[in-house]
């Protein structure tokens, strides 16, 4: 089964939201920087590794590289740690963005093929939405139609190359316009 790509994005996005904290620690000098760098190269590592994506390795350098670094100039190691700390989670945060990348993409092409598919739809006066009735099954009778109908099933198949099912309907509820039905 494919793997939510939606699911990847959030994880990775929670991700992003902790560095500000971390470059906080940096900017104030904070001994605490450095172990809470690791700590974030450490997470996201496993993260990437529990999503099977090959990237955590470089996660791994780099938590390697800060934890065995050395500064050569003693009365300034403090702050020659904090700039190679500094350093290291700028080009963590590079690669993570890489990675995000590639799947906010697949996300955005299935979202704008997904809209062709609600125009279509809104144009057959084929649904009318009763907010009696469960939405999700509602979404999934929609998407149902666009895969067995002529001429929706090869962009209906485009999309499901790029997220999966699930994903469908999530982009689905967040794009449908119920007042266009």
């Amino acid at each position: 089964m494919k793997k939510s790509i939606i699911d990847i994005t959030g994880r990775i996005e929670k991700q992003f939201s902790q560095i500000g904290g971390i470059v906080d620690l940096l900017e104030k000098k904070n001994t605490l920087s450095l172990s809470k760098t690791l700590g974030w190269l450490g997470e996201t590592e496993e993260l990437l590794q529990k999503l099977r994506i090959t990237e955590s390795s470089k996660f791994s350098v780099k938590r390697g590289e800060l934890s065995t670094f050395y500064s050569k100039d003693t009365r300034n190691k403090k702050r020659e740690q904090l700039q190679f700390c500094s350093g290291v989670l700028t080009q963590a945060q590079d690669d993570l963005w890489k990675v995000y990348g590639v799947y906010i993409e697949k996300v955005e092409n299935a979202r704008a093929l997904v809209k062709q598919l609600l125009g279509v739809i809104y144009q057959t006066k084929q649904f009318k939405f009763d907010p009696s009735e469960n939405f999700t099954l509602f979404l999934g009778e929609m998407w149902k139609f666009c895969t067995q109908h002529e001429q929706l099933k090869g962009v209906s198949l485009q999309i499901l190359s790029l997220i999966n099912k699930g994903d469908v309907l999530i982009v689905m509820a967040e794009e449908i316009e119920i007042g266009s039905l």
